[in-house]
């Protein structure tokens, strides 16, 4: 396995050893001895420590110290891409080096060989959050958030949230999906008889003025995006069921505008602010009114408390979302025929609008009583009447099946009819013995964890573990019925047909899960919402972009999976998957609308692959301007599986706010930063990576001038006391006024390769690092696959992928597929 060591380790590995032969995996160090103090230890001995690490006290035995083995083994992997020792230092000739990863290779690969029969299994793991959430969702055929209350994961070293290590569970734990569990039960199976009303409202107007929040115009059928349609529901409104929105509406087209985008949302106004859900958002590409609907459970939307809400009654909106890049107008003052003033907004009379003929509410809605979800696991049979426990006993057996996805023993199925039969007296209705009975079912450990029975020794995994694998590695989520036919035929277990469901599951709308998950995971997006942008330096950014910013790459990435495209492209592409939003951020023309779909790129276009993705570049900066060294981290780390070292406690940050600092550009910075000796070490092989990102400002879009804000000056009040204070407040603030530096992006990497800008950048990531890359996509898929961190016994393996992975010129669902067939894959 290759851990996370800075790149100066490897100058241990930069010797002679005489002799020519290997040496045994607990002898080696000491063969190296006087080559490792006359090379290492004057950085990594008992006076200094660069990089937290000593080497004269690192153990030679690589079976029985596992840390000992996994340093060794990331020795030898750097030591093969000659990245070490570090520049300026004394270097050995080639034949010396060449010996030295003989040395290594030798007592990696036995002391792998030797932990492989009991190192390298996968361990029991419980589902995440997520996986939890998808699968009750998926096994009880029915839409709750059921994880709310269920404690946040875990997270691995390699950043994922499926690592069965990072996976507790406690008491109090089992509790929250105890809880999660009879709730759920309690919306699924039905006790109440059917509902013997139906709401029907229909709206061809809004029945709401000035109702929601000042910022909102008078609602109407003609929306542009200040106004609303609002259809007011009181009090007749149903608590709980499926209810249906039906939408009849067009849209006002105008040229050189995409089309407006309606969103329906369901909610209510409690007093001050206003809580809706959105239940569905349509593009609207003609003028001619079509129906649209949108459906959902009213248990899960904000509903007011009858009879204690200032604004009592249920309120379905339609509002337009469509969102052209424009400011949008600023709230005006009139004067009213009766002397009042009221606010509005201006009208835009080019702005694309949706015309809104009519509105339905219905609800609750059931297309069977009870419904389909109650039915699924309480089955109609005779047994039902005649004999409750057989029945009970059958409905357990169907329901354990799917939950556990296997069939479940004999004595296991008992064990939960004594159950139910126990709890006669607490629960005498069957509805009630039996939600309580299954809620126990879903908190077994066979439901919350993936079970894959220990043994002492690795074995391969049966169909059914397998099934289960496969399905929550692609979808997060349960096996389908598919899998589930597969498994039992023992189908599953050939290679051609694991190949052939990988092809069928990417394929299905549920593999988006994987893209939120691994490439989440993986590249980190969730640094995006962890910046807060500077509304001064770029006032129209807003939620909605940042969302269609993290669309992009997910759009990218299944792009590249579902036509199994090389990841070549991940670094440097010949199109971007974009639509009306993220085209106009780039300034590319002639996309609308809000569906993504291939762009071809210009020749000279800077833009291409991850580098140049705003989600990266804007998870990766200070809301305000970039940050070279967040993204170079993020290339070495995330790209290359080789992040730098933290910076030891006693060293200053880079301080931009000091008087010395505030006025020059962040590589002028770094320069000054650089000059501190405890800094310069450890930057030197740091900056260069993210310096050649400095034509791309906090939001991802291209620059030739660096904007600096200029200091306000204090304002001058124009009168005393209170009335000229407020005055001033109501004054409008002067505009922002900009310093505009000069971009630099030459650079020289730790190697001695000198670039300038990203293309550059990408070029050597190609060249010199392409084996780096592959390996790194690899391991990383590997780790999340396994649900485990890649240890010393899986280098072997990890070899072989990474060789068929470049040979098969990267191509992503390709090592999806070899994954998958992998014996590491398939094997406990």
């Amino acid at each position: 396995m290759k851990l996370s060591f800075p790149s100066v380790v490897i100058a241990l590995c930069l010797v002679a050893v005489p002799g020519g032969r290997a040496a045994e995996p607990a002898a080696f160090v000491g063969e190296v001895q006087p080559l490792l103090e006359s090379y290492c230890y004057s950085c990594h001995g008992p006076a200094l420590q660069l990089a937290n690490l000593r080497l004269d006290d690192v153990p030679d035995d690589l079976v029985e110290n596992r840390r000992a083995a996994e340093i060794w083994g990331n020795v030898l992997n750097k030591l093969r891409r000659g990245e070490m020792p570090p520049k300026g230092a004394p270097h050995p000739e080639a034949a010396e080096r060449d010996q030295a990863i003989a040395v290594l290779r030798a007592a990696v690969e036995r002391a792998a060989e030797q932990r492989r029969s009991t190192d390298g299994r996968t361990v029991l793991r419980r589902l995440n959050r997520t996986e939890y959430q998808r699968t009750m969702t998926d096994l009880l055929g029915y839409e709750m958030d059921y994880a709310r209350d269920i404690p946040p994961d875990g997270m691995s070293r390699d950043g994922f949230h499926n690592n069965a290590l990072s996976l507790r569970m406690t008491a109090t734990q089992l509790e929250y999906y105890l809880e999660a569990a009879r709730a759920a039960m309690e919306r699924v199976i039905v006790t109440e008889p059917e509902p013997m009303e139906i709401f029907d409202r229909t709206f061809t107007a809004t029945n709401l003025d000035q109702w929601l929040l000042r910022e909102e115009q008078p609602a109407k059928n003609l929306i542009s995006r200040t106004d609303a349609f609002l259809g007011h529901i009181d009090p007749c409104y149903p608590e709980e069921g499926r209810f249906v929105v039906t939408v009849t509406a067009g849209a006002e087209l105008k040229p050189g505008k995409g089309p407006p985008i309606m969103q329906v949302s369901v909610g209510f106004r409690p007093d001050t602010e206003i809580m809706f859900r959105t239940a569905g958002t349509f593009e609207l590409d003609s003028e001619e009114a079509r129906t649209f609907t949108v459906t959902g459970y009213m248990e899960n939307y904000p509903k007011p408390v009858r009879g204690q809400s200032k604004y009592p009654g249920l309120v379905v909106r339609v509002t337009n979302v469509y969102d052209d890049g424009t400011p949008k107008p600023k709230l005006q003052t009139r004067e009213k025929e009766n002397g009042k003033k009221e606010s509005y907004y201006p009208e835009e009379p080019d702005y694309p609008k949706v015309r809104v003929d009519k509105v339905t509410f219905t609800g609750p809605i059931y297309d069977e009583y009870p419904p389909a979800h109650h039915k699924r696991i309480l089955f109609e049979s005779q047994l039902r009447e005649s004999d409750e426990t057989e029945y009970a006993r059958q409905v357990l057996k169907r329901f354990m099946t799917r939950a556990w996805r296997r069939p479940p023993e004999d004595w296991a199925v008992e064990s939960y009819v004594s159950f139910f039969r126990a709890q006669q007296e607490a629960f005498p209705v069957f509805e009630e013995r039996i939600r309580e009975t299954l809620a126990m079912v879903l908190i077994s450990p066979e439901f919350l964890y993936l079970m894959e029975p220990d043994s002492q020794a690795k074995r391969p995994l049966d169909a059914w573990e397998t099934a289960s694998r496969l399905s929550y590695l692609l979808w997060s989520t349960m096996p389908d019925e598919r899998l589930f036919a597969l498994a039992e035929s023992g189908e599953l277990l050939e290679p051609d047909t694991l190949g052939a469901e990988v092809e069928r599951m990417l394929g299905d709308e549920r593999a988006w899960a994987f893209t939120d998950e691994f490439l989440g995971s993986w590249l980190y997006l969730d640094a995006m919402d962890r910046v807060a942008i500077h509304p001064e330096y770029y006032p129209g950014f807003n939620d909605n972009l940042k969302r269609q910013i993290r669309e992009e790459t997910r759009q990218f990435f299944m792009e590249l999976l579902r036509h199994d495209l090389s990841a070549v492209n991940l670094i440097d592409s010949d199109f971007l998957m974009l639509n009306e939003t993220m085209a106009r951020h780039y300034g590319i023309e002639g996309v609308w609308g809000s569906a993504f779909r291939r762009v071809p790129l210009e020749r000279t276009s800077p833009r291409g692959g991850l580098l140049t993705q705003a989600s990266l570049l804007l998870g990766n900066s200070t809301g305000e301007d970039s940050h070279p060294i967040k993204r170079a981290v993020w290339v070495r780390k995330r790209l290359l599986d080789d992040p730098p070292p933290p910076p030891p406690a006693n060293v200053p940050e880079l301080d931009s706010e000091s008087p010395e600092m505030a006025g020059l550009s962040v590589r002028e910075q770094l320069r000054a930063h650089r000059k501190d000796a405890a800094c310069a070490s450890c930057h030197v092989d740091i900056d260069p990576w993210g310096v050649a990102f400095e034509h791309f400002d906090a939001i991802g879009q291209w620059r030739n001038e660096i904007r600096k804000l200029k200091p306000r000056p204090e304002p001058e009040a124009e009168g005393e006391g209170a009335e000229a204070k407020k005055k001033d407040k109501d004054k409008e603030p002067p505009p922002p006024e900009f310093d505009l530096l000069p971009v630099d992006t030459h650079e020289t990497l730790p190697d001695g390769t000198e670039i300038a800008g990203v293309d550059d950048l990408r070029g050597y990531l190609l060249g010199k690092r392409r084996d780096d890359f592959a390996r790194t996509i690899v391991t990383k898929l590997l780790a999340y696959s396994l649900g485990r961190s890649l240890e010393l016994a899986d280098e072997k393996e990890v070899d072989g992928l990474t060789a068929r992975f470049v040979e098969n010129d990267l191509k992503l669902r390709t090592l999806l597929e070899e994954v998958v067939k992998s014996d590491l894959f398939r094997t406990k």
